[in-house]
Order: C-alpha cells, then sequence, then structure tokens
C-alpha cells in the first residue's frame, strides 16, 4: 500500500526516431490552426474587399497582377501571418496553458520533437494563404485587360511570410510562457510595417532587408524594367525561417552537431539572400535608362480606325480601352479637326531617374525632356504622339487622356513646353473630356473636385500635366449639363473660331449662353500656351 501511495516515477521517453508521432502531431495542428476562429478571420477580411468588388463591378478591369502580387503582401502579413503567429502560439502554449505540460513527458514525443511537429503544422497554413493569394492576384491575371503577369516568387513570398511569424510564434512560446506575448507581438509588428512603409520610399534599396517587398515606382513598370530581386529576397526570407525553425528546435532541448549545422546554413542562406538583393541590376537598369529615352524599339504598335497605339508588350490589353476614350473625342469634333500628323497615342513610363523622396525636377529639365520626347516620337514615326501612362482603368484615367487627345486636337501638336491652354480653347477642352466617354465626365468632375487655380489633366509619374485654369474650365463644365449633340453642333459650326488662341473665354458663354467667371487679377493669371 506504501508503494502505491508514494509519487509514481515519471517514465523516461521512448527513445528512437519517433517520426511518425511527430507527423500525426503535425497533422492534427495543422487542421486546428486552419479551422481557428483567428486563421477563419483573417481569411475572411483578406478575400471580403476583393469577393465585394467582384460583385459589384467595382474591380479594375485593367489591373497590373505583378503589382498586385506586390499590394497583398503587406495585408498578408499582418492578416495571415498575425494570425499564423498568434495560432501557432497558442497551440505551443496549450499544454501549460491547461496545466498537462508535465504529463508530456510520459509520451513517445519527446520536446524537440513535439516542436518539429508544430513546425512542420505551419507548411498546410502556409499552402492554404498561398491559395487564397492566388484567387486574389489569379483573377487580376485573368481579366481581358490585365497587364502582364505576376512574378512566381512574389506570389510565393506572402505564403512565406505567413510560415515565417507561425514559426516566430512557435519559438516565442518556447521562450515567454504567457498567450499575451504573441496579440502583443502583431501589434508591435504592425506599427513597425506601418513605419517600414512610410520610410521605404527614401531609396530604392533599403526596403529590400524587409519582409515585405514594396513597388520598384509610384507606378506600375514594365517587367522587363522591374528591379525588385524577387527570388533573391524569397531565398533571404526561406533562410529566415530556416533560422526561427532551428532556434524554436534549439530552445526545446535539441543539441549535436546536425542541429549546429543546419543554424550555420540557416544563418548562411539568410545572409547570402540579404546581401545579393543588394546588388545593383546593370542589365536593368540600362533598359531604365533606355526605356525612359525612347520606349519605341519595346513596344507593339497597333492600328485602329485610322489612330496609331503604341504600348509596352505587358499593356498591350489596354489599348482598345484607349481607343474608346479616342474614338469618343473624334466623334464630337469636324473631320477638320484632325491637322497635323496623323493622330498616334504612346505609351511612356519615367522608369530612369524619377525624383523620389519628394524631390523636384526644374521647369526646364521637364522641357528639355519632353522635347526630347518629342524628337524620339518623330524618328518612330509618330510625331506629336499623345503621351499616356502606365496607369489605367478608372474615371479619372479616361478624362485624362481625353484631355489629351482633345489638346492635341485644339492645338495642332502635343502638349511639350506649354502646359496650360487657355481662353475658349480650355472651355472646349474640358467639354471634350468629359463627354468622350459614359465614364470621363465623373472622372473630370473628380479631378476638378481635388484641384485647385486650375483644372489638372496629370498622368501618373510625370511632374507636368495639362492645365485648364478654373476660370476658363467653368463654362466647359457648365456645357457638360447641356444636350451633347447640340453642343456639338455649335462646336462644329464654330470650330476655328474657338480653337484660336486669341479667343476669350467670354466668347463661350456668348455661344453657349452659360455664365463665365469674372477676370482675375493679373498677378493671378496663368501663364497660358
Amino acid at each position: 500500500m506504501t508503494a502505491l501511495l508514494a509519487d509514481p516515477q515519471v517514465a523516461a521517453p521512448v527513445t528512437g526516431t519517433p517520426w511518425r508521432a511527430m507527423l500525426a502531431l503535425a497533422r492534427v495542428e495543422s487542421i486546428r490552426m486552419l479551422r481557428h476562429p483567428v486563421s477563419i478571420a483573417a481569411a475572411v477580411l483578406f478575400l471580403g474587399p476583393w469577393i465585394y468588388g467582384q460583385l459589384s463591378g467595382g474591380a479594375n478591369r485593367y489591373p497590373v497582377p505583378a503589382d498586385a502580387a506586390i499590394s497583398v503582401q503587406i495585408f498578408g502579413l499582418l492578416l495571415f501571418g498575425g494570425a499564423a503567429m498568434v495560432v501557432a502560439n497558442l497551440g505551443v502554449l496549450r499544454a501549460y496553458r491547461h496545466r498537462t505540460d508535465r504529463l508530456y513527458d510520459v509520451l513517445v514525443l519527446p520536446a524537440p520533437w513535439r516542436t518539429g511537429g508544430f513546425l512542420l503544422a505551419l507548411l498546410p497554413y502556409g499552402a492554404a494563404v498561398g491559395v487564397l493569394v492566388g484567387i486574389v492576384v489569379g483573377g487580376a491575371a485573368l481579366q481581358p485587360g490585365a497587364a502582364g503577369l505576376p512574378d512566381p516568387a512574389e506570389l510565393l513570398t506572402t505564403p512565406v511570410l505567413a510560415v515565417l511569424l507561425g514559426a516566430f510564434g512557435v519559438l516565442l512560446a518556447r521562450l515567454v510562457r504567457s498567450a499575451v506575448a504573441a496579440p502583443l507581438a502583431v501589434l508591435a509588428m504592425a506599427v513597425a510595417s506601418l513605419a517600414a512603409a512610410m520610410v521605404a520610399v527614401l531609396t530604392e534599396a533599403r526596403w529590400r532587408l524587409l519582409p515585405v517587398m514594396f513597388p520598384d515606382l509610384p507606378f506600375a513598370v514594365p517587367a522587363e524594367l522591374s528591379t525588385r530581386p524577387s527570388w533573391r529576397h524569397l531565398t533571404y526570407l526561406a533562410g529566415i525561417v530556416a533560422v526561427l525553425a532551428v532556434a524554436a528546435l534549439t530552445r526545446s532541448g535539441a543539441r549535436g552537431r546536425r542541429i549546429v549545422v543546419a543554424l550555420v546554413t540557416a544563418a548562411a542562406v539568410a545572409v547570402a539572400g540579404g546581401v545579393a538583393q543588394l546588388v545593383p541590376d546593370d542589365a536593368a537598369r540600362q533598359a531604365r535608362i533606355a526605356a525612359t529615352a525612347d520606349p519605341a524599339p519595346m513596344q507593339t504598335c497597333q492600328v485602329r480606325n485610322g489612330v496609331t497605339y503604341c504600348a509596352f508588350n505587358d499593356f498591350t490589353p489596354w489599348i482598345a480601352g484607349w481607343d474608346e476614350v479616342v474614338q469618343g473625342v473624334l466623334e464630337l469634333v469636324p473631320a477638320t479637326a484632325r491637322t497635323g500628323p496623323p493622330l498616334a497615342v504612346r505609351q511612356r513610363v519615367w522608369a530612369y531617374g524619377y525624383p523620389v523622396a519628394g524631390a523636384l525636377s526644374s521647369s526646364a529639365a521637364d522641357t528639355a525632356r519632353a522635347t526630347r520626347w518629342a524628337e524620339a516620337d518623330a524618328a518612330a514615326g509618330t510625331p506629336e504622339a499623345v503621351t499616356t501612362d502606365t496607369t489605367w482603368g478608372s474615371a479619372r484615367d479616361e478624362a485624362v487622356l481625353a484631355g489629351a487627345v482633345a489638346y492635341r486636337l485644339l492645338a495642332g501638336h502635343a502638349a511639350r513646353d506649354e502646359w496650360s491652354i487657355c481662353g475658349a480653347r480650355g472651355a472646349i477642352l474640358v467639354w471634350l473630356a468629359g463627354q468622350a466617354t459614359a465614364r470621363s465626365g465623373d472622372g473630370l468632375r473628380e479631378l476638378d473636385r481635388f484641384s485647385s487655380g486650375a483644372l489638372p489633366f496629370d498622368l501618373v509619374g510625370f511632374n507636368a500635366g495639362i492645365g485648364v485654369p478654373d476660370r476658363d474650365a467653368a463654362p466647359g463644365l457648365a456645357l457638360l449639363e447641356r444636350p451633347r449633340d447640340e453642343v456639338a453642333r455649335t462646336v462644329a459650326e464654330h470650330w476655328s473660331e474657338l480653337v484660336a488662341p486669341q479667343t476669350p473665354v467670354e466668347r463661350v458663354g456668348e455661344l453657349f449662353g452659360v455664365p463665365v467667371p469674372p477676370p482675375l487679377p493679373a498677378e493671378e493669371r496663368h501663364t497660358c500656351g
């Protein structure tokens, strides 16, 4: 009886390599991770905006899938990575929280092997994250107007980030036996991510050692001009995952030469991947210089309805959308308006030398660059080509392109050094831009709502754009409320007078009976071309 009442002896762990037990634990824990309320909430928050966009018709019909794969990384880091950290941490601490950790000493699985099971459970979770990312980015790539394809390495980055933070959650549980440590770490990560996103715009290299990647520039660039070291970055992240995993195993009691070799190898992979990201890509740099100066050799041109459209190969699906806008403007002007060289639209990107971190280029530099671009257009057989950028799909984009085409028809040449257009020409340009398509009017009003002093038709990624002073734009905006065909007939009858640079905006008021604001003081007036 005394023997029965004595403290029981703790059985020694079974020796050997209990792979099957570890895999069984990993299978059970992976299912628990996937069905945990935090994981489900992360999936709903991630997919919710995408589903709403698909059902409401608000999804972009002209996406850039490569940029979509980048944009989901920060959300994936916070949602899926944060969920993986919390859920994995709670899973490792379950025995401690339920006060059953002493019972684990009699099981076949020693502590390092149990930690290995929790680490392996992260892989199915990462695969599920990859499926969700594939749905969102793949949906963008399947759009008829999608520009290019996503980079496979950038698609894999978000699932790897989820596994990385899950591994950190496992390590944290082995370091701190507190259920609040992981949520606090997620909060700290969210603050750090926001700060990193704000700092990342300072240079093109610092952000490469962060877990997520950021776009090359504030606008899309063709795939052949991208300098993002996606595969090297993925290698860097994989090395960090391995370091965290080995550290968690070591903290659990794993020892021996294999652990040392694994730790050294993982650290070497992480360091090599991080350093490799900082090596300049001279080939991409030269391609950017060439594309900025003269994109014609890199582009494909199509002729539609007598208009030539030239775009980078990734962006040729956008030509149909451009043509809709251009034809909408041409329908509103008389045949005599097509003066000068045949109408052409060329896509441009300021891929090299674009000012970052708040830097600005001078007006002289902008004018010189526009002159060089005009010379390159003429040499490519598309003189006085209308410039468009690498952003498309919104009502604003349609209004900006319509304004550029209208300028070309009104002035007889593309905008170069005289960016403002005043008088009657300015009012007619505003009306043409607003009536080009069913959505351009909304885009025009959006431009006007967020402007002051002049109505801007600015291209994304360029320091300059066409502008119409508010006083001259007001009659054009008022004409949008009149019947389209009625205004078009009057414009055609008085075209020569309305497009003359010396015709004042008061003439528009007289012809159409719309109000014209009083003149501004001389010192507040815009200099017009």
